[in-house]
């Protein structure tokens, strides 16, 4: 694990689906990453969620007050192919 994170970074272990909470949101990664942690870092209305090695997982603005899932974009389904780009890059 890093040890010099920034500000506004904290370390969550995603469920067996690859999700996470963050101040009552539900957030998807993918059940590719499940169980893995994982850097969430906010900055400001932008979040962003890394690997431990830095890669870029997804990244959202901040929902709506009463959202309380996120998902990633990505259609329902395996996703074997972890070369591809997230829909936001």
């Amino acid at each position: 694990m890093p040890a010099d994170l920034p500000p506004d970074t904290v370390v969550k272990k995603l469920t067996s689906a690859g999700m996470f909470y963050l101040d009552k949101v539900q957030y998807l990664v993918g059940a590719q990453c499940g169980f893995q942690q994982v850097l969430v870092i906010t900055d400001g209305d932008n979040i962003t969620v890394t690997d431990l090695e830095g890669e870029i997982l997804i990244e959202h603005t901040r929902p709506a007050p009463g959202t309380t899932y996120v998902g990633n974009g990505w259609p329902p389904g395996p996703h074997t192919d972890k070369s591809r780009t997230s829909p936001k890059s």
